[in-house]
């Protein structure tokens, strides 16, 4: 080994006491070498960035690389997130959690490899970055302090597709932990869960951390047993925003939600009798099959034509278009080879497509005699205010 170093250290050496800067052709030469070799160090670093910034967009993880994924990056695409980067909400900020997802990504690139990941993708995500690292770097308690209005307008199955509008206010509230109030007074504040399932949903004890570092205890009666310090010390949960906003930006809106939506904004013509009633109908008893649902959608076009012919000679273009727009929403709530659709990931916001608030208010109390439910009355988070029904498209 020495005898092979020193041979190599005398060849280069000889070779660099051959140089000449005063010759002009080896300068010529030497000056072409630095130049190539400073072009090809920026090329290679260019390729490397632009190789890094594409491995951290949407397009990558939705499309290239986690096909696996088409169901949440379809719905990511209308959410209110949809120009903000998956990375940005998966990794965040810093080199220590960017290692951390992509050990933790290894087993999931041999699962598409071999083609044995879950169907569908397990939800909530384990090991997320805490959203005070994440979500707050733009939304924060502090920001939020005013109620905030929601007019929803939903329609009917009747003839006519009714209107039925409601109007909402919330009280999202926010603040410092001392004086925080509203909805966002659970982030605002230290409050700690432990869930007795995966998805999170069955919630046993709750403990809301006071200034001196005491914990007020609420507890689900019937599961009070479970409830351990060797359970608590291991399981419990820091509430954080996706604890209610887990699906803040993977929404999979119900199909009712999406018509009145299209109905609302004149994509589909409330004029048309029974449209929204035709409409479920179409997404019922087929959840998983899409093919089955496209078929029942079709089928609107022989229902108007039987039953009010007139109205199909007057409007043919119109309910070609409402089954397009019906069509659309199926391709985009049902994802036969991942056995997923709008029912499989649980939206805790609110309490009318699942429990949401409900997991833990009205169900856990005080432990003791004189037992305190945690509140769960309506005025507690929102109140109703009165709306004039739109003119809609009639």
């Amino acid at each position: 080994m020495k005898k092979t170093a020193a041979r190599h250290e005398g060849w280069i050496q000889r070779r660099f006491a051959t140089i000449d800067l005063n010759d002009p052709r080896q300068r010529r030469w030497i000056i072409f070498f630095v130049v190539g070799g400073v072009i090809e160090i920026m090329l290679l670093a260019a390729v490397g960035f632009r190789g890094a910034e594409f491995m951290d967009s949407p397009k990558f993880c939705g499309e290239l690389c986690h096909t696996v994924m088409k169901p949440q990056y379809t719905v990511y695409d209308e959410s209110p997130h949809a120009r903000v980067n998956c990375v940005n909400c998966h990794i965040g900020p810093g080199a220590d959690w960017l290692v951390k997802s992509k050990i933790n990504g290894i087993p999931q690139v041999f699962a598409t490899i071999f083609n044995t990941y879950q169907r569908p993708i397990p939800s909530p995500v384990e090991n997320l970055r805490p959203a005070r690292e994440t979500c707050e770097r733009c939304h924060w308690p502090e920001k939020f302090t005013e109620d905030r209005l929601r007019v929803a307008r939903h329609y009917a199955e009747d003839e006519r597709n009714t209107e039925q509008p409601r109007t909402t206010a919330f009280k999202v509230g926010g603040g410092k932990a001392d004086g925080a109030r509203g909805i966002h007074w659970h982030i605002a504040a230290r409050v700690w869960y432990l869930p007795l399932d995966e998805k999170r949903q069955e919630i046993a004890w709750v403990g809301v951390q006071n200034g001196d570092g005491t914990l007020r205890e609420y507890v689900l009666p019937t599961k009070a047993s479970e409830v351990t310090p060797e359970r608590l010390e291991k399981d419990k949960r820091l509430m954080d925003c996706i604890d209610c906003h887990n699906r803040a930006t993977h929404v999979f809106r119900s199909p009712s939600q999406r018509v009145d939506n299209l109905i609302s904004r004149g994509k589909i013509d409330r004029n048309l009798p029974f449209v929204k009633k035709k409409a479920m109908e179409a997404f019922t008893g087929s959840e998983l099959d899409l093919e089955a649902t496209l078929g029942k959608i079709e089928g609107l076009k022989a229902f108007y034509q039987e039953s009010y012919p007139a109205i199909f000679t007057e409007k043919k273009e119109r309910i070609e278009g409402v089954i397009a727009e019906l069509a659309r929403v199926a391709r985009e709530s049902i994802f036969p080879e991942m056995k997923t659709n709008w029912k499989t990931h649980v939206d805790n916001i609110g309490h009318l497509e699942s429990p949401g608030c409900f997991r833990c208010h009205g169900k856990l109390s005080t432990p003791g005699e004189n037992k305190k439910t945690i509140d769960a009355t309506c005025q507690e988070c929102h109140y109703s205010m009165q709306v004039a029904p739109a003119g809609g498209n009639r």
